[in-house]
């Protein structure tokens, strides 16, 4: 199974709003931590799923950067891949595979 996209080395970018990058097209789904889009990247057109979520609490954002990190070093075809990373205010999102 050949992944969409190769392996990129993901960094959290700060204070960066995730909608330069990426336009939200649909509600994918909701839950406890947050929410997810289907997004197409502006530059390429690839769709991806954007999972935003809120991260108003210092634990919460602590969460999102370890699962970040976690994603990072996770490289194997049949695990969902990670393609980017945003914060800007009290919000993270992380950019996925489909």
């Amino acid at each position: 199974i050949e992944p969409p996209f190769p392996c990129r080395d993901v960094t959290i970018k700060r204070s960066t709003d995730v909608n330069e990058f990426y336009e939200m097209l649909s509600e994918i789904g909701r839950g406890k931590f947050g929410t997810v889009y289907l997004c197409r990247e502006r530059s390429t057109g690839l769709e991806l799923a954007a999972k935003l979520v809120s991260v108003s609490r210092r634990d919460e954002r602590r969460n999102v950067e370890r699962e970040v990190d976690v994603m990072r070093r996770l490289r194997h075809p049949r695990l969902i891949q990670l393609y980017d990373a945003y914060e800007w205010g009290k919000y993270m999102c992380v950019v996925l595979e489909l």
